[in-house]
């Protein structure tokens, strides 16, 4: 395994904490993002069409020499019936191309984007992308580079504009176990066919050390959220910016929070026209901002149960509000209702599931059922396909 993608890896794989999954035989003390890494439920509006993507190494394993193998995957997913079936593997190359992170514009073009180890030459790694048109051929073709020297890029359309957040450079020491921490951040947008690529930096600096870039989507605008280093503290500060992809303008927020590595991720609530980030706080504890297109924060809720990393929402549109079904805690989902007026109620549901860090996927089917694509660690290291659908009722 290369030397940078062994920083980023290791520093991940310590910011787990490790379980004992009660449901896994024999269950290890792992990181079981080396089985499979990064999922997302993908809406087509032109096709009417949804989508499961992610990466997976279940064809391959793990190498001997630990190197991660993952290959990219789709699905379609019947939203009157859901069920696993008729898996397609979309990107195959050596090396590992994780996690995958996937969206699409109002005229049916999605884009894939992911870190990847192939063919990166002097700069070790770097983010990739592909497009696909509504009847899912392909608009760009692999491997069509964000970045050389690219890592841990996440993806957001707005209406006509993709929009990729991604990381640059390592910094050896501090962070989690004292193994480094991600150096800057840039966002790239790009018309929906991939073309007019764009890029200005984010976090540049040689003060700051930046690094975990997820981001949400409006029709005009996207939220980016990240993490930033915090000198001798076991926490990281929590950073926001507005980015608009029409004007390549980018408005950073003022936002005072100290959140756990890795445990926050944002989505866009469009009937209500806010975003919704969530993050675990340094006390345990699970908070939700509510921050609107200009990037104020109109609401916060706090004393929430302990969110599950890498895990996006379910989110059930109701005519005065939505409700939110988040992964929590070991086998839970926290549900937040939000009404229009942002009265807000919360209540907490056992499910007979463990959650894992690597990937998960809310959704609700067209029976109004709640859903969550989990990749499932009972099937890893089985040479099976990882994904499960998780039912809450």
């Amino acid at each position: 395994m290369i030397d940078l993608r062994k920083k980023i890896i290791f520093s991940i794989i310590a910011s787990v904490t490790i379980i004992s999954f009660s449901n896994v035989a024999n269950a290890e003390s792992i990181d079981y993002r080396q089985y499979a890494h990064g999922i997302s439920f993908v809406e087509n509006p032109a096709a009417n069409e949804n989508y499961l993507v992610w990466s997976d190494a279940f064809k391959k394993g793990v190498a001997k020499d630990g190197s991660w193998t993952h290959d990219v995957y789709r699905m379609k997913i019947n939203m009157d019936d859901p069920k696993i079936k008729k898996v397609k593997r979309i990107i195959k190359a050596r090396e590992a191309q994780e996690p995958a992170s996937s969206s699409c514009t109002d005229d049916g073009n999605m884009i894939v984007t992911f870190e990847d180890g192939n063919d990166a030459g002097e700069y070790e790694l770097c983010q990739r992308f592909v497009i696909y048109d509504k009847r899912m051929h392909k608009v760009k073709k692999y491997p069509a580079t964000v970045a050389m020297g690219g890592h841990s890029g996440h993806a957001a359309s707005t209406s006509d504009h993709h929009i990729v957040f991604w990381c640059d450079g390592w910094i050896d020491g501090g962070g989690v176990d004292d193994l480094g921490t991600g150096d800057d951040l840039y966002v790239t947008s790009m018309d929906s066919d991939g073309e007019n690529e764009k890029t200005i930096p984010v976090a540049e600096s040689e003060k700051t050390r930046d690094w975990w870039p997820v981001l949400s989507a409006s029709d005009s605008e996207a939220l980016l959220v990240w993490q930033r280093y915090l000198d001798n503290e076991e926490v990281s500060s929590l950073c926001m910016a507005m980015y608009n992809p029409a004007d390549n303008k980018l408005k950073t927020m003022s936002v005072n929070e100290k959140v756990k590595y890795y445990m926050y991720n944002v989505v866009y609530l469009k009937n209500l026209q806010l975003f919704a980030v969530n993050a675990v706080a340094e006390n345990n504890k699970g908070i939700l901002l509510l921050i609107d297109n200009k990037g104020n924060i109109v609401r916060r809720i706090d004393d929430l149960e302990p969110f599950v990393r890498e895990a996006s929402p379910a989110v059930e549109i109701l005519a005065n509000g939505v409700n939110l079904y988040y992964p929590a805690d070991k086998s839970d989902v926290q549900k937040i209702s939000i009404s229009t007026g942002l009265s807000i109620k919360s209540s907490v549901h056992k499910i007979d599931y463990t959650w894992a860090d690597c990937g998960t996927a809310g959704f609700v089917d067209n029976n109004k059922k709640v859903w969550f694509a989990a990749l499932n660690v009972k099937n890893f290291k089985k040479h099976k396909k990882t994904i499960s659908l998780v039912p809450m009722n």
